[in-house]
């Protein structure tokens, strides 16, 4: 009996375990894929910007593969020489134009019909960016932050989240393994009620018998005294 009463709240503390392990999956999956937007090699969540470097043009700064930090609210007249920017950058492959977010050094501001433009340059390079950035191009200023060899792995961990793969496993198996889980319970839960009914039915059908016999036992006595008295 001790046996089985441990088995049943080692049942139940695991069935406890496991929903609140679903609803932290379904809360995570949540927060990243509807609060995270992703263009190119940069990432949002929550208003917090991060960029995967894709290249070591700003080593020993930061590196290929590691994620870095942006702050996207800044003021283009605060920016100055030293100053980290990111920027829209457009790459031709195989013929098609594709836009990516690179992130160097300003080496020069210049003012040009009061309009800004940035001369950059990458810590590892040799000689200053061809082009100059406009300051419409520039999104965020580097916060100082870097996780080393982190981009690749948080741009697949974003975009496998926001896949159907990464819905599947993240929402509907944790919830379909939720919803088995509830339909055993309480299909445990109902198993349990009828077997306490029929032992209570046994236990009334029993207790009413009883009663029968008493009454007619008290009745047949009953009768003998009276007849006892009339003799």
């Amino acid at each position: 009996m001790e046996n089985i009463k441990k088995q049943k709240n080692t049942l139940k503390l695991v069935g406890n375990i496991l929903f609140w392990v679903v609803l932290g999956l379904v809360v995570v999956y949540s927060a990243i894929a509807l609060f995270s937007e992703q263009e190119a090699n940069s990432t949002s969540v929550f208003g917090i910007s991060s960029l995967s470097v894709q290249s070591d043009s700003m080593a020993p700064t930061f590196e290929e593969g590691d994620l870095i930090f942006i702050d996207t609210s800044f003021s283009i007249d605060d920016l100055a020489e030293g100053d980290v920017i990111t920027y829209r950058l457009q790459i031709e492959i195989d013929g098609e134009l594709y836009t990516i977010f690179n992130s160097h050094r300003i080496e020069s501001v210049n003012v040009i019909g009061g309009t800004k433009w940035f001369v950059t340059k990458g810590d590892n390079n040799v000689i200053a960016d061809e082009d100059g950035v406009f300051q419409n191009d520039i999104i965020g200023v580097w916060t100082g932050s870097v996780w080393s060899g982190a981009g690749a792995f948080f741009d697949g961990l974003i975009g496998f989240l926001k896949s159907a793969t990464g819905f599947f496993l993240f929402i509907v198996l944790p919830c379909f393994a939720f919803l088995v889980y509830e339909v055993i319970k309480f299909v445990k839960v109902v198993s349990d009620y009828n077997v306490q009914k029929a032992v209570g039915d046994r236990v009334k059908f029993k207790e009413e018998a009883l009663a029968a016999a008493r009454a007619e036992l008290e009745a047949e006595l009953k009768a003998k005294e009276e007849a006892a008295k009339k003799a």
